[in-house]
């Protein structure tokens, strides 16, 4: 069983409130996979983008970059300038990549911390990768995966990221990812981080609201260490695109082959405008828009998380497996649950130490329309929470989206998301005008209006000084950009929109709900391989369906989460001794490594009574 939690960028605008509702619809992208067992659940929780910025030329795109004298300029500064001793990676096996599902190799890089000054001082990158499994006649080099965000971890991706590609890919590449500088095991960035109950919703015309939140996020930049602040103008995608350059080199590869999720499709595409000799191959998965006006960004976001919603109720609606089918229409049981929760305040959850606020029922929801494979969790979360004031699994949907772990501690990608994204974009609204700036994003929205609305965007962080660089890419190598019509955090739009702005670029259109393709869509997975491996693009308007028959609902008891359960039911009552575990047990600690380590299976009684119940999961 895999679970695949999906985060997606922040706020374009920043970082400044840690748990802002635009920063949340823009987090990561398939960012962690875990594993229980050999199934796939990919529970996508999280979305999309950032600020691109883009102009045009050939293509209809002219490469743009900041004209002030005092910023670097993006393209002068090549790998073989910088690598020297640099550019020796020593692998050795990882001891603390995280929950993994398959053996890595880990190593460090070593990059300028401003590539102005190459030879000064330098920072950490930290780099992993699965080696090919076929022989090396058949390899054709690296290929480098970037999760999303910005602030996803590649590295705790790549450790479930070979699970779901074919045995063509595994065979013919080192599957490689790092962690962006200021995120993860890289040199990092670093603030006072506790998110719980941290959700804010913000009302229309809640002055004394807006003006906490303003102070909120002035007391929390005030935590961020000494050696954040002095990172935190260098951590811009133009700058990880320099590592990743780097990192080419460094892996011994003439070209690029690379797959970016979301954020990553921006990652990508500034490589290839900064580096367009260097590109072999690049998949863009769930694009972002080639824009700077971060503005439009919101707005258009805000209304595809409202067709992504209307577009699960209606599946559900229509679907008698729909738990939600027993207590009315889907939309009048979320509006009934908000107009509950903000009258008792919270709901109760699983875990004793913690409730769920209105904010995280908000953002539980839009965690939930990452993927159509969560939809039933979705239903299941909805369904207990109006029918037993049980947030248990909202909370836990919401959790995957702000890098919660199963210690309850949180991982960085919230932070590194704002600072990155404040290090693209030179703009700096003050608070009446960033309120100004939510309000019209929020405006868009009928749902997630109150967690659009309290976004303080890049108030209070350092002004840009090399704000991102994008452009045509003129000269690259062809680049396939993937959209899904449904997906809720990189509108399809979006995936059209960069697919024209770049000289050498096709578009594979997917007729799917959720967020990103390649590797969870089954009918894109032949296209895509056969580019990567031996450069045969598609033709440009390309497309597959993943909707046709599609069943987005499945009856109770059969899904392969349901089948752990009993299974672990099963074994309990065999006499093994198991605890219980739940739904939300399962999702909020998709390894189940809490419970598999108090099991021990040597004991013959547990042997037994797993031999006794192996038929509840078939396949194991």
């Amino acid at each position: 069983l895999v679970v695949n939690t999906v985060t997606q960028p922040d706020s374009p605008r920043g970082w400044s409130h840690p748990c802002q509702g635009q920063r949340y619809l823009r987090s990561m992208i398939v960012a962690r996979r875990h594993i229980i067992g050999t199934k796939v659940v990919a529970v996508i929780a999280a979305g999309a983008v950032i600020v691109s910025a883009c102009t045009s030329s050939s293509s209809g795109v002219q490469s743009e970059r900041a004209d002030q004298s005092t910023l670097s300029e993006p393209g002068d500064v090549q790998a073989d300038d910088v690598l020297g001793n640099n550019g020796t990676l020593e692998w050795s096996s990882c001891s603390d990549a995280g929950n993994t599902a398959v053996s890595l190799e880990c190593a460090t890089l070593k990059a300028p911390l401003n590539y102005d000054n190459p030879n000064g001082k330098q920072i950490n990158i930290a780099v992993a990768r699965s080696v090919a499994v076929g022989p090396a006649s058949d390899r054709v080099g690296s290929l480098v995966f970037n999760p999303g965000g910005p602030g996803g971890s590649g590295i705790d991706s790549l450790g479930f990221i070979p699970l779901t590609m074919s045995p063509e890919i595994l065979q013919r590449f080192d599957l490689v990812s790092f962690d962006p500088r200021g995120v993860g095991a890289s040199t990092t960035l670093t603030c006072d981080n506790d998110l719980d109950d941290q959700v804010t919703l913000l009302a229309d015309g809640d002055d004394i609201g807006w003006q906490e939140l303003v102070d909120y996020t002035a007391a929390q930049l005030d935590t961020c260490t000494a050696e954040t602040n002095a990172l935190a103008t260098h951590v811009g995608t133009n700058n990880a695109a320099r590592d990743l350059d780097l990192l080419r080199a460094a892996l011994g590869d003439d070209g690029l082959s690379y797959v970016g999720y979301s954020y990553g499709t921006r990652l990508g595409a500034t490589y290839a405008e900064l580096f367009p000799d260097n590109v072999r191959a690049l998949v863009l998965d769930a694009a972002v828009k080639p824009t700077r006006d971060s503005a439009e960004l919101d707005r258009e976001q805000s209304a595809g998380f409202d067709r992504a919603l209307e577009n699960f109720a209606a599946a559900c609606d229509a679907d008698t497996d729909c738990v939600l089918q027993e207590i009315g229409p889907t939309l009048e049981v979320i509006d009934a649950l908000e107009i509950e929760i903000a009258e008792v305040g919270s709901f109760p959850t699983e875990d004793p130490d913690r409730v769920l606020t209105p904010g995280e029922l908000n953002l539980g929801i839009a965690a939930a329309l990452y993927s159509k494979e969560s939809w039933p969790f979705l239903a299941s979360a909805l369904f207990t929470a109006a029918i037993e004031q049980d947030g248990s699994l909202l909370q836990v949907l919401g959790d995957s989206l702000v890098g919660r772990q199963s210690d309850g501690t949180y991982d960085n990608s919230q932070v590194a998301n704002g600072f990155i994204n404040c290090a693209d974009d030179f703009a700096r609204p003050n608070a009446d005008e960033q309120r100004i700036l939510a309000t019209k994003a929020a405006d868009m929205s009928r749902y997630f209006a109150d967690l659009l609305r309290a976004s303080t965007g890049c108030l209070g962080i350092e002004a840009a000084t090399d704000p991102l660089v994008i452009g045509p890419a003129a000269g690259s190598s062809p680049i396939v950009v993937i959209g899904n019509t449904g997906d809720p955090a990189t509108p399809y739009e979006w995936s059209r929109e960069l697919a024209d702005s770049l000289d050498a670029a096709v578009l594979y259109t997917v007729e799917a709900e959720g967020h990103t393709a390649y590797g969870i869509i089954e009918c894109v997975q032949a296209d895509i391989d056969a580019y990567l491996i031996g450069l045969t693009v598609p033709a440009d308007g390309s497309t597959c369906s993943d909707n046709t028959d599609a069943d987005f609902f499945i009856p109770e008891g059969d899904g392969e989460i349901d089948q752990l359960i009993a299974f672990f039911d099963c074994a309990r009552d065999a006499g093994a001794g198991l605890p219980d575990i739940s739904v939300a047990d399962i999702l909020s600690d998709p390894t189940l490594e809490k419970v598999l380590d108090s099991i021990d299976i040597t004991d013959p009684a547990v042997v037994m009574a797993f031999d006794v119940c192996q038929e509840f999961i078939p396949g194991l």
